[in-house]
């Protein structure tokens, strides 16, 4: 995906690069043909400026002479022409050629002409010379018909309206509508002699378009018009700009696609890692109850054993202990199935949290005092009544509980506070455990997610409680946040409002 995502951007950006040259080219051409026919009739407009009655009846006079003088010309060359085909060697007859010292007639030897290449030759050096003073001529006589303003300089013959009235015109023709600048070029003074605006002094110099003005007339000069076009650059990415915006989105796409992708990938390649370690973990931790209930059925199933009505009652309530462990184990694994799809319903009531914290704390000390630990409460929120689901809620306290319980190495030291809030209420489980890196600490109510303990496995659950304490906090309306650094211990905090929003009346 890579090399084809790299070798479609190349080939995008190498159509780009040839529609712009191509652009450039056609732009080039279209002012070459508007500026060649705008200086054309500029040519003509300083002609018949130049041009009065008298100097027409004088040009005709001469073009008559020069056409007579011509026709002298012509007849001459003819002449010459002829007189080299009949022209003979001094000392030969007709029909004979003369070679020194010998005399051959007709009947001995053939007639040798003189070639027709070398006749070709002679008359076209003869005609070429002809029309030389025939060119050399015309223009006298268009220099004298004119007059002396060819002498004059270039601002004093055309004028910067003319010009640019000219150039807008054929521009428009061609479709170019864009703004320009132009400037008349004097080699002769090497300097720049007239200007549109001023504005584009050196671009003039340096980046305008030449073009010769009056070259090949009889008011010819050396004077040169520069022509440069600001905006040429957007100018031509303008019919451009439609494909361009269409590859630019086309290659979004693309790389967007591949991004999504790679992070689909990434994302599938975690939760594969995630699953595999809740399968491992669930294995184990059903492992034990099972292997437990075995081996009490196995004893109590043992001839050899002796009975008694303490034994089997000590067997029957760790059979049913570990019975109801299981059950909780499943009944966890079942409400995360629930969540998943969406199908949870909250049985709203009224409910006092300090009461409900309470039953709890009483649950879960036990475990607690067992480790010697200690649980701690210091309620001072004066309104704990609220409306939400207790059975939910108590199993929120009680994953905090057990969390801060299960991730304090040694001696838990829990304190479980309350405060009042606006609208609601605050509840907080603070304990002096190992802690949670920030690393982790983004991660902790992700499904399936535990804190790495190291090789040890001495944490049990299936990383499900944190994942659902959330999602039952949010879908009661509120929030849950935890502090915690490494070594220190965590806190975690939880505002609850006194009414699910979505049930209120």
């Amino acid at each position: 995906m890579s090399v084809v995502m790299t070798v479609f951007i190349g080939i995008q950006v190498y159509w780009i690069k040839n529609s712009l040259q191509l652009r450039e080219a056609n732009f080039k051409r279209s002012i070459d043909d508007a500026v060649n026919v705008a200086l054309i009739n500029l040519e003509t407009i300083e002609l018949s400026k130049r041009t009065t009655n008298s100097s027409l009846q004088l040009l005709a006079r001469d073009t008559n002479s020069l056409l007579v003088n011509e026709e002298k010309l012509e007849n001459s060359i003819d002449a010459d022409t002829q007189g080299i085909k009949m022209a003979k060697p001094a000392g030969m007859e007709t029909g004979s050629i003369g070679i020194p010292g010998k005399t051959a007639t007709s009947s001995g030897d053939q007639d040798k002409k003189v070639p027709e290449s070398l006749q070709a030759g002679i008359s076209k050096d003869l005609s070429d010379g002809a029309a030389v003073r025939k060119q050399i001529m015309l223009n006298y006589m268009m220099n004298q018909t004119l007059g002396n303003d060819g002498n004059k300089e270039i601002e004093k013959k055309i004028t910067v309206g003319l010009i640019d009235t000219l150039l807008k015109q054929e521009f428009s023709g061609k479709g170019i509508t864009i703004e320009y600048e132009f400037g008349v070029f004097s080699p002769d003074r090497n300097k720049i002699v007239l200007e549109k605006t001023g504005k584009y002094h050196d671009e003039l110099l340096f980046k305008g378009f030449p073009f010769p003005l009056f070259s090949g007339s009889a008011i010819s000069t050396r004077d040169i018009l520069l022509i440069y076009f600001p905006q040429q650059s957007k100018y031509n990415l303008q019919s451009l700009w439609m494909m361009m915006l269409l590859s630019f989105l086309l290659v979004l796409v693309i790389i967007g696609a591949f991004s999504y992708s790679v992070f689909t990938i990434i994302r599938q390649r975690k939760l594969s890692e995630l699953k595999n370690d809740f399968i491992n973990n669930m294995t184990h931790e059903f492992k034990t109850p099972i292997s437990t209930i075995s081996l009490a059925c196995q004893a109590l199933s043992d001839k050899d054993i002796p009975r008694s009505k303490e034994m089997y009652s000590d067997y029957i309530n760790i059979i049913g202990d570990e019975n109801h462990r299981l059950g909780e184990m499943a009944e966890k694994i079942l409400q995360t199935a629930i969540l998943e799809k969406g199908n949870l319903h909250l049985r709203s009531e009224a409910i006092d949290m300090h009461e409900l914290i309470a039953d709890a704390i009483r649950k879960i000390a036990i475990q607690i005092e067992i480790r010697d630990g200690i649980i701690n409460q210091s309620f001072k929120a004066e309104q704990p009544l609220i409306k939400a689901d207790k059975v939910h809620l108590s199993n929120v306290i009680f994953n905090l509980l057990d969390n801060a319980n299960k991730y304090s190495p040694r001696k838990p030291q829990i304190l479980v506070s309350t405060a009042d809030a606006e609208n609601g209420i605050y509840i907080r489980v603070h304990d002096k455990g190992m802690g949670i890196s920030k690393a982790n600490l983004k991660r902790i109510f992700e499904k399936l997610y535990r804190v790495p303990t190291g090789d040890v496995h001495n944490v049990k659950g299936f990383g499900l409680g944190l994942s659902y304490v959330k999602f039952i906090v949010e879908k009661h309306g509120g929030s849950i946040t935890v502090d915690s650094e490494p070594g220190k211990g965590s806190t975690f905090t939880m505002f609850l409002p006194y009414v699910i929003p979505d049930q209120k009346n």
